[in-house]
C-alpha cells in the first residue's frame, strides 16, 4: 500500500487501505482484459499509479464521491500511456475507453454466472495451466491478493530475489503463450484449485501472522480469504469436500483472533489466553464447514483444521487435548511432511512428553534452511530451554527471534522473554 500523504485524513486513509486491499485485484482484472495476462505488469503498474496519485490528493482535494470509478479513470487513462511508452505491440486502450467496472471488459467474460467475483476470476486466471504450481501461487499472491514481493517472499519463506525472478519468468511464460485474462470452463476450474487454495491460505495467514506493518494481524486479509473460499463453495464446480475444510481451518483460527493481542496491540501468548471466549458465531460457522467437508478422502486441510478447533475450543489444551493433539501432528506430518508442521509437532511433543524429548526432535530441524528465516523456529527451542531451567540459552534464543520478527508487536514480546531469562 502506498504511503498517503500526510495530510490525509483518517476518513480518506481507510477509503485508501479499502481500495488497496478490497480493490485492488477488480481493478488490475478489468486493465488486464485489455492487454492479456502476459502484460499483467502494465495493469499492476497501472494500478499502482493511481494509488499513488490518490494518497497524494485526497486528503486535500477530499475523497471523490465514486472513489473505486476515480481510481479506475486514472488507471485507465495511465495503461493507455503505458502502452505506449512500453509496449507498443499492445493494442492501445481507445481514449474514449468507458471507466465504469463492468463496462471495461470488451465482452462479458465467459461463464460469469460462474465466477461473477472479479477477485476470483483473476485468482484463477493466475493459476493458468502453462505455469508451475510454484508460479502459479506466488504469481496469483502478488497480482491477485496484491501482497509486495517482501509479503509474498515472506508467505513462501523464499528470499525476495527468488520471487521476483519467479515473478519475472511468469509474467514472462504468459505473454509467450499469448494468455488472456479468462475464467476457465467448468470443467477446468477444479483442476486450477489445487494452486488457488494454497494461494487462500497463504493469504489467511498474512492476515492472522503480517509480515509487514505495525500491527501483529490483519483481520481484514483473514476475512477476505474466508469470504474467498465461501464464494468458491457457492459455486458446484469449485464446491469441493477440501474447500469446505479450508473454509472450516479460517473460522476456527480467527475465532480467537481478537484474543491473541491486548487493548493497547501487544502480543499475547497462547497460555495467556485462557478465558478469552473465541467467537461462538465462527465455531459454529466453521463446524457447519467440517461436517460438510467429512468424504472418504482425508487431506492435510482436514487435519490442520482439526487442530484449529482443538486450540479454538482451549487456549490452554489439556493433557487429553494434547495427546490428540500430537496424533493430529503425526498424521498431517505424514501427509505433508514439511519443516513448518514438524515444528508444530515439537510443540505438541512438549506437552505430552517434555521438554527434553521435543528439544531431542527439534535436532534436525535446526539444519533446515526454511526455518533459519523463522521466528518461532527459535522462540520454541527458547521456550522448551526455559522449561528446562537453562535460561541463558532461552534469553539467546528468544534473542535471535526477536532479530526475524516481523511486526513490532511480536519483536517486542520476544524481547521481553529475553529480558525475563535474564
Amino acid at each position: 500500500m502506498p504511503e498517503p500523504s500526510p495530510a490525509v485524513t483518517t476518513g480518506a486513509r481507510a477509503v485508501l487501505d479499502l481500495a488497496f486491499r478490497e480493490w485492488s485485484a477488480g481493478l488490475v482484472a478489468a486493465l488486464a482484459r485489455r492487454v492479456g495476462l502476459g502484460r499483467l505488469d502494465l495493469a499492476e503498474d497501472a494500478v499502482q499509479f493511481a494509488m499513488l496519485q490518490a494518497a497524494r490528493t485526497w486528503g486535500f482535494r477530499g475523497i471523490p464521491e465514486q472513489p473505486r470509478a476515480w481510481l479506475l479513470r486514472v488507471a485507465a487513462n495511465r495503461l493507455t500511456d503505458l502502452v505506449r511508452l512500453r509496449a507498443p505491440e499492445v493494442p492501445e486502450v481507445p481514449e474514449d475507453a468507458p471507466v465504469d467496472p463492468d463496462a471495461l471488459a470488451e465482452e462479458p467474460p465467459r461463464y460469469a454466472a460462474e465466477l461473477p467475483d472479479d477477485a476470483l476470476r483473476l485468482l484463477f486466471a493466475c493459476c493458468h495451466p502453462a505455469l508451475s504450481r510454484e508460479m502459479q501461487v506466488t504469481l496469483t499472491l502478488k497480482v491477485a491478493c496484491g501482497f509486495s514481493v517482501r509479503e509474498v517472499s515472506a508467505a513462501l519463506l523464499a528470499d525476495e530475489p527468488t520471487v521476483a525472478q519467479r515473478l519475472v519468468r511468469a509474467k514472462r511464460t504468459l505473454r509467450a503463450c499469448r494468455a488472456t485474462l479468462e475464467v476457465p470452463s467448468p470443467d477446468a476450474l477444479p483442476e486450477r484449485l489445487g494452486a488457488v487454495h494454497p494461494a487462500l491460505y497463504l493469504l489467511f495467514n498474512e492476515g492472522y501472522e503480517a509480515s509487514e506493518g505495525h500491527d501483529l494481524s490483519r483481520a481484514e486479509l483473514c476475512a477476505e480469504a474466508l469470504r474467498l473460499a465461501e464464494v468458491l463453495l457457492s459455486h458446484p464446480g469449485t464446491a469441493t469436500p477440501e474447500g469446505h475444510a479450508l473454509a472450516a481451518l479460517f473460522c476456527f483460527r480467527a475465532a480467537r483472533l481478537p484474543g491473541r493481542v491486548d487493548a493497547k496491540g501487544a502480543f499475547v501468548p497462547q497460555e495467556a489466553r485462557e478465558g478469552t471466549e473465541a467467537s461462538p458465531l465462527l465455531l459454529a460457522r466453521g463446524l457447519r464447514h467440517l461436517h460438510a467437508s467429512m468424504g472418504p478422502v482425508l487431506t492435510p486441510l482436514h487435519l490442520e483444521a482439526e487442530i484449529a478447533l482443538v486450540h479454538a475450543k482451549s487456549a490452554v489444551p489439556g493433557p487429553e487435548d494434547s495427546a490428540r493433539l500430537l496424533a493430529l501432528y503425526d498424521a498431517l506430518l505424514s501427509l505433508k511432511p514439511s519443516p513448518i508442521v514438524a515444528l508444530g509437532r515439537v510443540v505438541a511433543l512438549g506437552r505430552v512428553r517434555g521438554p527434553e524429548a521435543a528439544l531431542e526432535a527439534l535436532g534436525p530441524l535446526r539444519a533446515e534452511g526454511v526455518l533459519q528465516r523463522y521466528p518461532y523456529r527459535f522462540a520454541v527451542e527458547g521456550m522448551l530451554l526455559e522449561q528446562l531451567g537453562e535460561r541463558g540459552r532461552a534469553a539467546d534464543c528468544f534473542r535471535q527471534a526477536a532479530t526475524l520478527a516481523r511486526t513490532p508487536p511480536q519483536r517486542e514480546y520476544l524481547l521481553t522473554r529475553a529480558r525475563a531469562c535474564g
